[in-house]
């Protein structure tokens, strides 16, 4: 038995949800206890990862991956630049 490959609509579809729910999944979580708290980042880890994962194999098949490639290397470079500047409140 072969395998299917998922359509465009379930990988969007996949990664929607795995959204919506770890979104809800955050509101649920108890911020006072350290168990809930860790078992919502391994749950957000894994869901980020397959979010991710669907998200990235979509790009390649629509023939975008290069420009989506470059594209979150920007955002990521961004948000490196934020946290090395955190905290120091003008001051050179």
């Amino acid at each position: 038995m072969s395998e299917r490959e998922p359509t465009n609509a379930e990988l969007i579809a996949a990664a929607v949800g795995i959204a919506l729910a770890s979104r809800d999944l955050i509101k649920r979580t108890d911020r006072t206890s350290f168990r809930d708290v860790g078992q919502t980042l391994d749950a957000l880890h894994e869901g980020m990862a397959v979010a991710g994962g669907s998200l990235l194999h979509l790009a390649e098949r629509l023939g975008v991956q290069a420009d989506v490639d470059r594209l979150v290397k920007q955002g990521q470079d961004r948000i490196a630049t934020v946290r090395a500047f955190a905290g120091t409140e003008g001051r050179a």
